[in-house]
C-alpha cells in the first residue's frame, strides 16, 4: 500500500494505488479533493511535498 500522508478528506481511501492515473507515473488525482497526489520514494521527499502544500504518498514498509 502506498499511503497518502497529508489528506484530511474523510471519504478518501488514503491509498495511492486506488487513485486514477494523471498522465505521469508518479502522479495520480484524488477524486475526493481533486488534487494531484505525488508518489515519493523517501520520507524526506514526502516531507518536502507536504511543506509545499502538495499531497504526498509513501509506500508503507511491511
Amino acid at each position: 500500500m502506498t499511503r497518502i500522508l497529508n489528506c484530511d478528506q474523510s471519504d478518501c481511501p488514503k491509498d495511492w494505488e486506488q487513485l486514477p492515473l494523471a498522465g505521469e507515473t508518479h502522479i495520480r488525482v484524488c477524486t475526493y479533493c481533486l488534487k494531484a497526489v505525488y508518489r515519493c520514494e523517501t520520507a524526506a521527499d514526502a516531507a518536502e511535498r507536504e511543506l509545499a502544500g502538495h499531497r504526498a504518498a509513501l509506500r508503507s514498509e511491511s
